[in-house]
């Protein structure tokens, strides 16, 4: 870890309280997996990435329990079978947005895979179109018992800027210089520095989604589109911006005034930086972006453990100066009783 600067210390703690069960899998622990958050007035939404639900959360001081649980499979025509795998959670006015990874998976090598076994397994590459939904949801209607996919109040899944006319985020990146490479004949996973979708952030009609991977020569790349507008530059419906983050990818994006500020961390299976960055103006300028690294400030570097508290969701709290952070495959020593899981409490600078 030398030369990476030394972490910052949280602030505070807010234990999660996640008591219901999985949607898929109803013994999985739901702490042990969470992917996305976001805070509207005074509750969480939160997400796993192994399930196909929503979590949401009131905040009562330093707990967050009164959970709700919400099957999308009931709210949503989902493509395929399996998890939605979220990555991407952000809410604007009375509308819940939500990102899937969009990527593909190559299978893991097991403990009990003999060699031709383990061969076998790195060969295979799969794609779920369940992963490759881009969605947004009236919270009305979300919340309301008798909700359900045929409500008139639901919005459809976005999938593209089109808005459910059955383009979907990889048909419009298959040709794309920068990234349609990665998508040709055989798509690229994610962990392997491919297509992964892990940040959104919704200002207005400006839809943000921020890509852990590819990195490209140590560009992130953050797209950008508005739901349902005209084709922009070159005939293209959505926008590129490049950011350097020292090789880092991008984990979560969150507005915070007109600023987004940007939590980066590894594109592949490592334990590595955590950092979370300030992309100034970002929601005032209309222009295609490349921001060096010194137009970018680092607000602190979050903390990581060696296979475990891997950063992947933040929220602007309250009080709009400081975050929360929760993480993926998170240490024993978060949890409490049989349901808490602590997140971290960051300030932020001036």
């Amino acid at each position: 870890m030398t030369g990476w600067p030394q972490a910052d210390k949280p602030s505070g703690k807010i234990t999660l309280v996640l008591d219901q069960p999985s949607t898929l899998s109803p013994n999985d622990d739901l702490r042990d997996g969470l992917s996305a958050i976001i805070r509207q007035g005074d509750h969480l939404w939160v997400a796993n990435d192994e399930t196909t639900s929503l979590e949401r959360l009131t905040i009562e001081g330093d707990l967050a329990r009164a959970h709700r649980s919400f099957d999308l499979t009931r709210l949503l025509q989902l493509p395929g079978e399996g998890e939605i795998d979220i990555e991407g959670l952000d809410v604007e006015g009375d509308t819940l947005w939500l990102l899937g990874s969009h990527s593909a998976v190559r299978k893991r090598v097991k403990d009990k895979h003999d060699p031709d076994q383990a061969r076998k397994a790195l060969a295979t590459v799969e794609a779920s179109l369940r992963r490759q939904v881009l969605a947004r949801l009236s919270i009305r209607a979300l919340l309301d018992p008798g909700g359900s996919q045929n409500s008139e109040q639901n919005h459809v899944p976005v999938l593209g800027p089109r808005g459910g006319s059955g383009i979907g985020l990889l048909d419009l990146l298959a040709d794309d210089p920068h990234l349609g490479g990665f998508l040709r004949q055989h798509p690229i996973p994610g962990k392997d520095n491919g297509i992964d979708c892990e940040g959104l952030a919704v200002s207005g009609d400006r839809v943000f989604l921020g890509l852990r991977g590819p990195v490209l020569r140590g560009w992130a790349v953050v797209i950008e589109f508005k739901a349902g507008d005209a084709p922009g530059p070159e005939g293209r419906h959505y926008g590129k911006h490049f950011l350097d983050l020292g090789g880092l990818g991008i984990r979560d994006l969150c507005r915070h005034g007109e600023d987004l500020l940007v939590l980066a961390g590894p594109t592949m299976e490592l334990d590595g930086r955590t950092a979370l960055f300030r992309w100034r103006d970002a929601l005032t300028s209309e222009v295609e972006a490349v921001v060096n690294k010194d137009e970018l400030k680092c607000e602190l570097d979050v903390p990581f453990g060696k296979g475990e508290d891997r950063a992947e969701g933040i929220t602007v709290l309250e009080d709009g100066k400081s975050i929360l952070v929760v993480y993926d495959t998170p240490a024993i020593k978060r949890k409490s009783g049989r349901h808490g899981i602590q997140a971290d409490v960051f300030d932020l600078g001036e």
